[in-house]
């Protein structure tokens, strides 16, 4: 199972994973940019969260996941367990939203480590809220990417609106009274420095989400006909 877990993405063209690459250079550069400017650790977090979690990481996060997902020909349905497809899917949702989590938290810490050093315990608890948040994020929208891939959707067709739609909504719904931006991006938004807030306010919720989608997906991967889908 380890073993099949990076065929998809070695199938990929030489020409997509050099476009892949490209793409993960200049996000990596405006995200390290935006880490350098002299900010508090609180209000850098918060602006992380609210502005490059949905433009850089999510993005790379639904990519990386599409181009990964394995896809079984008629042959391999043939010779092995069709269930195989949907565990490797599983396993590599979780091993890509944890990847790219801990990559953007990581250059997050070592950054404001070299600015300004991490001595206090109040700036880690900020720091283990952003890893839940960046994690809750990548595998919420993942998981319904998924969903809409065993309903028979390419994810070709599936990303573009995906990665734009948290973008303009963000847009458009920041100048609104009230707390639409919160609900909106429930799982990830900032809503302080209280790690058991969050435990309660957003990890709960988000468990109990997982559970919903994973059902959703095994359905509809038990109920979509593989050989027309292929």
């Amino acid at each position: 199972m380890i073993n099949d877990l990076f065929v998809p993405i070695r199938r990929v063209s030489v020409r997509a994973r050099r476009l892949m690459w490209i793409a993960v250079a200049c996000g990596s550069a405006y995200y390290l940019s935006v880490l350098q400017q002299s900010m508090p650790l609180p209000v850098l977090y918060r602006g992380c969260m609210v502005e490059i979690a949905e433009r850089v990481v999510l993005p790379a996060n639904l990519i990386l996941f599409c181009m990964g997902c394995a896809r079984f020909g008629a042959f391999e349905r043939v010779r092995r367990n069709p269930r195989d497809e949907f565990h490797l899917n599983a396993f590599w949702l979780v091993f890509v939203s944890g990847v790219v989590s801990v990559a953007a938290w990581g250059l997050f810490v070592v950054a404001n480590m070299l600015k300004e050093g991490m001595n206090d315990l109040g700036q880690w608890s900020l720091c283990t809220i952003m890893l839940l948040q960046l994690l809750m994020m990548n595998a919420s929208v993942a998981l319904l990417v998924w969903l809409l891939m065993n309903l028979g959707i390419a994810w070709g067709q599936i990303l573009p609106p995906v990665i734009a739609i948290p973008i303009i909504a963000d847009f458009c719904l920041k100048p609104m009274p009230g707390d639409l931006t919160r609900y909106a991006f429930y799982f990830w938004y900032p809503i302080g420095d209280s790690l058991v807030a969050v435990l309660v306010q957003q990890v709960a919720p988000f468990i109990g989400y997982c559970i919903l989608l994973t059902m959703a997906n095994v359905a509809a991967f038990d109920r979509s006909d593989r050989l027309e889908l292929s």
